[in-house]
């Protein structure tokens, strides 16, 4: 692709600052996919590379040590994911985006509610905080942001909750 667009890579970058894949990267089971630091903040968390993860250097030389060879990697590709941790509910949300990986127009409240109706530990068991979880999906930044603390009641609805 860059070299059709007149700007060759070159076949080895040697370690270093300029290395694209900073300071470490792991193979996975999928050729061509990577995950790796960068020597450019830009993209990171992002959707603008071929497949890699690209993560901020200091963080994947801490995913280096914690992480021994052979440790099984899940790519979970939804747009809104659901989590516990230290006894908080959590809500990550992404753009969603279509099989080409252009946006896709999805009615973002049913896909939350699905979302979380797909966690059983969760689905009957909390009370969300509407507004947080509105922010989060409006944010689509990818940021585990939480909403709720499991075994609360849930809340009665007094006003439905719309998505933009």
């Amino acid at each position: 692709e860059h070299a059709a667009d007149g700007d060759p890579l070159p076949d080895v970058v040697p370690a270093g600052p300029d290395n694209p894949l900073g300071p470490f990267k792991f193979g996975l089971g999928l050729s061509g996919y990577l995950i790796h630091g960068s020597n450019k903040k830009f993209g990171i968390g992002m959707r603008t590379s071929h497949g890699c993860f690209r993560m901020y250097n200091n963080n994947v030389l801490e995913l280096a040590d914690m992480a021994p060879v052979g440790t099984t990697v899940r790519i979970i590709s939804e747009p809104y994911k659901f989590g516990i941790s230290g006894g908080k509910v959590y809500l990550e949300a992404h753009t969603p985006v279509d099989d080409l990986g252009n946006p896709s127009v999805v009615d973002k409240h049913t896909a939350v509610i699905n979302a979380l109706l797909k966690r059983d530990d969760l689905a009957n068991n909390l009370r969300m905080n509407w507004d947080v979880v509105r922010d989060v999906v409006a944010a689509e930044d990818g940021m585990p942001v939480e909403i709720a603390e499991p075994g609360k009641a849930p809340a009665s609805a007094e006003e439905p909750v719309i998505f933009q």
